[in-house]
């Protein structure tokens, strides 16, 4: 590993006794690339403290065109305008430069990876009311986003909770506390996780008592149905029992609380053996189904990554529930991340491994796949055509 020392916005390397310079965009860009070529977008990633690398701005590709989805209000360029070239390269010609980014991807799924390339870029060419340049900056404030949590009546038929993370236990306790008689008292429910970026497996689990039918209990079952094999290095080991027991603070659950207990025991039991396989965890929620909801829609897109994609997994096995829009991130694969901190820089990467991969059924690349497809087009921009589809779907189910 390099040690870098900064000079003159450059870092300056050393590698086998020779010294060389590069500039830090360069080298934090080349690293993004090498780190590519594993394939594990999302739970594999390098970053350096203190560093803004934000653009501003969101896009996704469809054809051969690139659309804003989201830019913040100080930029010259708002959502439905379309970017057409990137450092005077076509958007055909630059998905071939960086084709290492977009590998078996539908185009659709690579808004991320196109922002990787665009912060790494000098100058795009933005077509509006008129085409223009536009000298890219990595240091716009954050101002768009959404809540973490929306929950709502969508109509007197329908209940409508939006979860954009599974970071914290209160929200989705809240929910299940405050909520319940809203929930159980209507017929349909729609749990809305496009954009949903993940966190912790056991947040999610106090939702599935609305997504049970009336007569089915969890408890005691097994949470997924495929396998998995965990690295058990001692850094690994380390770095996985430093999370848990900041999930330990943070917790309010008894029931959490007891599984991430056993979780450390299992990292310092197997500490320094190797890849081994992972314990089959079973449900440990006291949960049974409910009447209402009767059907419970759950919306996804190619920003339903780590614990969200886990929640789809296991909604799909169940009576109640359609899945309605587009596939998963597909990032689970290659799961349950540690941190290497080198003081400056980080490194987020994987501990354990489906098995699944070696029958071809892994989800890399491909996601989790919806009961209903809704293809995304720039009309997606300004109309939310997964909510209409969720919504003529339930209103034409329930007169059946």
């Amino acid at each position: 590993m390099c040690n870098t020392t900064k000079t003159q916005n450059h870092d300056l390397s050393v590698a086998d006794g020779l010294y060389f310079l590069m500039p830090e965009r360069d080298f934090l860009f080349s690293v993004d690339k090498y780190l590519a070529t594993f394939k594990v977008w999302g739970h594999l990633y390098f970053y350096k403290k203190q560093l803004r690398t934000y653009i501003g701005f969101h896009v996704r590709r469809y054809e051969n065109g690139l659309f804003i989805t989201q830019a913040e209000k100080e930029l010259p360029f708002s959502k439905g305008d379309e970017i057409v070239a990137i450092d005077g390269l076509s958007i055909e010609k630059a998905a071939e430069k960086f084709a290492v980014f977009f590998d078996c991807d539908l185009p659709d799924r690579q808004g991320e990876r196109w922002e990787t390339v665009i912060a790494n870029a000098d100058v795009i060419t933005v077509r509006s009311e008129k085409t223009f340049d536009y000298s890219v900056r990595t240091d716009i404030n954050r101002g768009i986003g959404e809540p973490s949590c929306v929950c709502k009546f969508f109509n007197n038929d329908c209940y409508y909770i939006k979860l954009t993370n599974f970071f914290d236990e209160g929200d989705i306790s809240s929910i299940a506390d405050h909520a319940s008689k809203d929930i159980t008292s209507t017929k349909n429910l729609i749990i809305d996780l496009r954009n949903n970026c993940g966190g912790s497996d056991t947040v999610f689990l106090p939702l599935l008592q609305f997504l049970l039918a009336e007569d089915d209990i969890m408890c005691g079952k097994p949470i997924f149905t495929g396998e998995d094999d965990i690295l058990y290095t001692e850094r690994n080991a380390d770095g996985r029992i430093k999370l848990y027991k900041e999930y330990l603070e943070s917790s309010t659950s008894d029931e959490v609380r007891r599984y991430i207990v056993e979780r450390i025991e299992e990292q310092t039991k197997n500490k320094g053996r190797g890849f081994l396989p992972a314990k089959r965890d079973e449900f440990f929620f006291p949960t049974s189904g409910t009447r209402y909801p009767e059907k419970v829609v759950v919306l996804t897109d190619c920003y339903c990554a780590s614990s969200a994609e886990s929640f789809v997994e296991i909604a799909s096995r169940l009576q109640k529930v359609t899945v309605i829009g587009r596939p998963t991130m597909g990032i689970n694969d290659y799961a349950n991340l540690t941190a290497f901190d080198f003081g400056e820089y980080v490194l987020h990467y994987p501990t354990s491994r489906s098995r699944a991969i070696d029958s071809g059924k892994g989800t890399r690349g491909k996601g989790l796949q919806p009961d209903i497809y809704v293809p995304w087009t720039p009309k997606n921009i300004f109309e939310d055509t997964e909510l209409s589809v969720a919504a003529n779907w339930l209103a034409k189910t329930n007169k059946e």
